[in-house]
Order: structure tokens, then sequence, then C-alpha cells
């Protein structure tokens, strides 16, 4: 196993998850009562990853201390950028943690199983100076790839066109290419690669799982999907219909709890209440009598109505687009 260090994106605003990233960072929202960033250290853990590092912008300083206070098998760190420096800018901005060695960079809103190893040795292989991994999923299409796998383009045109799965391995010779201290596009970085004549491959990843849990809807709905696996991509998962319930959660007499539930540290759920295909965040209380139907609630809210197909924080309440 080749070991690497890797980095984390996330100091994105999150805005297609609000109103329930105006308390968390995006990085923080649960899954299964674990965060994406739990899932995402294990997950590099697991590939060979020796240490990681986040960068941090929106809401900074509950990323910083989230960190702090959370216990990850390997060093994880975080770095924060008082100016939001976008994606190519925050990987040149953590420079000093990367050595000679190639390294990773995933995005900070996705799950994956992808073979890291096997994107590690096809980059080594081609000799490139970043390496995307790419997956054929129709409604992002748009990543132009020639017949020798290297990258042509990232807004389509003729050819093959993949997406791009927010995972790359890069060389540390880029970072000389990307401006210090200024806020720029790592897509921006590789098309000016790509018209200088360098190197920038495409490593195609078929039948390994992702997914992408950026948008409300799509949050909810990988909730969904892992309930109905019979056999789960990611270890600590679970799936073949169970549901998900904090050992500090307290569930009241008379309550029925219909498909997908996950159920969050410190709730209350009071008696009579129906929680179906839903997932609830931290410290929420339902009311006695009422329901709760293919929401999202996040962390702190009483719920003293019932609620369907709707999004709810302490912030916000929005609906879904595809709210059951």
């Amino acid at each position: 196993m080749k070991p690497f260090r890797a980095m984390i994106l996330a100091a994105g605003m999150g805005t297609r998850l609000r109103p329930l990233t105006l308390s968390r960072p995006k990085v923080l929202a649960p899954v299964q009562n674990r965060s994406l960033l739990q899932w995402l250290v294990e997950y590099l853990r697991l590939a060979g990853a020796e240490a990681v590092i986040v960068n941090a912008h929106h809401l900074s300083q509950v990323l910083v201390g989230y960190v702090e206070r959370e216990d990850f098998d390997i060093p994880v760190l975080v770095r924060v950028e008082e100016t939001l420096l976008d994606t190519g800018g925050g990987i040149r901005n953590v420079s000093d943690f990367w050595d000679e060695r190639a390294f990773v960079v995933i995005n900070g809103d996705i799950l994956s199983s992808i073979d890291l190893q096997e994107v590690l040795i096809t980059h080594e292989r081609s000799g490139a100076s970043a390496t995307l991994v790419l997956k054929d999923e129709p409604l992002f299409n748009r990543v132009q790839v020639a017949s020798d796998g290297s990258i042509l383009g990232f807004s389509g045109g003729s050819g093959q066109q993949l997406a791009f799965a927010g995972i790359h391995v890069l060389d540390p010779q880029v970072l000389t290419a990307i401006p210090a201290d200024t806020p720029i596009s790592i897509i921006d970085c590789y098309l000016e690669l790509i018209s200088a004549g360098g190197k920038v491959m495409a490593h195609v990843a078929k039948e390994q799982f992702w997914r992408e849990l950026g948008s409300l809807d799509g949050y909810l709905r990988v909730h969904q999907e892992f309930f109905r696996m019979e056999s789960v991509p990611l270890p600590g998962l679970q799936g073949s219909g169970k549901q998900v319930i904090h050992e500090s959660a307290r569930l009241g007499s008379g309550v029925r709890l219909d498909g997908m539930v996950c159920i969050g540290a410190g709730c209350i759920l009071d008696d009579e209440v129906v929680i179906q295909n839903s997932v609830i965040w931290d410290r929420v209380r339902v009311r006695a009598g009422y329901s709760v139907r293919g929401c999202i609630i996040g962390d702190g809210v009483e719920v003293g109505e019932s609620l369907k197909g709707e999004v709810v924080s302490a912030k916000g309440r929005v609906k879904l687009t595809a709210g059951s």
C-alpha cells in the first residue's frame, strides 16, 4: 500500500444545504449520526492516508472545535482561510503540509468506496501532473476525455464525456502553477496546465460506490438508499432496513418509526409521535402527537406541528423538491 497525505476541501459556504449549514459547516452534516468528516477521514485512513488536512472558512471555529474534540485514528489538521480561496487557492494555501509524494484531494460532500490505491497507481504509471477520478453520471458528464485517457476540457464537447467525482491526485509540482493567496478554482489551474502542454489524466471508476451529498434532496436520498441496501459500501454503515437511533435519544410511549429513520443525540420524541423516512439531527424535540414525514430536522429544533417534505433548522425552513 502506498502511503499518502490527503486534503478534504471543506471551506465552501454549503449554500445548497441551507438552512442546515447556517449552523454547521457542510462537512459536519451527519450521515447515520456520524459526520461526513468522520466518514471521509476513515475512508482516507483505510486507503493509506497518514495524515489529513481540512480547509475551513464558513463557520470555521465550529469545525476547528469539532476536530479538537474528536479522536481520529490519524492526525487531522485544520487550516482556516480568512478569505475564501476557492479550491485551487485552498490547495496552494497548505503547501507546507505536502511532501515530495503525490497527494490526494477530495471534496468534503461526497461518500465513496473508490479504490484510491488504484488511482495512485494510475497516476504514477501515466506520469501525469494530475489525475482526476471520473465517473459516468449522465446529469453531470461535462469532462472531455481523449482516447488515451487525457483530459481535454471541462465544459463538454465532442468525444467521451464523464463527470468529475471530486477526487484527484496531484504532484507537488502543480503547486508552483497556482498563485499564492489568490482565490482560484483548481479547474482553472488544470485548464492552464493543459493549454501549456501539461498532462492531466483521467482515472475512470466504473462499479465502485460514489455519491454526492451537497444538496438537500441528495442528502436525504442517500440515507434512503443506504436503508434499502442489502450490502453497504462502507464499513460502519447500516443497511438492510435498519433504523439508526442514538443511544441517548428518548422515545415516549406509542412512538412509531416507519421506514428510513435516523435520530441523533439528545433527541426527545414525546408520546404518540410518528417519524417516517426522515433524518433528525441532535437535540431535537418532537411534541406529543405530531408526525414528521420525509423531512430533515436540524439541531435543536422543537417540532410543535406535523411536518411533511420539509427541511427545518433553528435558522429557517424550506420545502424539499422531492419531499415525500
